[in-house]
């Protein structure tokens, strides 16, 4: 019985762990990243290094990869009129260069609108908005690896 306790509550407390609000601290990791811009499909490996700073790289259906490209990041709120959504929403912005030419820069936003990071963990979809694709709001489904 001891054990049982000692084994739910251990329980408990990982799964509320794994719901916490998104936080530069708990982004760290590897991400695989899939998502459609008009009529291609985007891949990417994305990986959060630190609380600061991040890397991407594109990868190809037939096994090519893309250069490593790398660059910063912050977390804001979302910005919302609406106070619940603002309360919960985070927006990760992102602006990255790449090794063969450092001074072309891309910047992004990633909108997590209410995401918490079991989210991340199981898999979502989540909106981008880049300098590479003015005005489109593009739909990326995200999965922490």
């Amino acid at each position: 019985m001891k054990y049982l306790l000692t084994s739910a509550l251990f329980l408990f407390i990982g799964s509320q762990a794994l719901a916490a609000d998104i936080t530069p601290g708990n982004l760290i990791g590897k991400y695989k990243v899939e998502a459609r811009a008009g009529f291609q499909k985007v891949y990417l490996n994305f990986r959060v290094v630190n609380t600061k700073e991040f890397e991407l790289q594109r990868y190809y259906s037939n096994g090519n990869v893309d250069e490593t490209c790398n660059g910063t990041f912050s977390l804001s709120p979302t910005l919302f009129w609406d106070f619940k959504t603002f309360a919960s929403g985070k927006m990760f912005k992102g602006v990255f260069t790449c090794p063969s030419n450092r001074s072309r820069t891309v910047d992004f936003n990633i909108d997590f609108s209410g995401k918490k990071t079991e989210d991340l963990v199981q898999g979502t979809t989540v909106t981008v908005t880049s300098s590479m694709a003015r005005g489109m709001r593009i739909n990326a489904y995200v999965k922490k690896q």
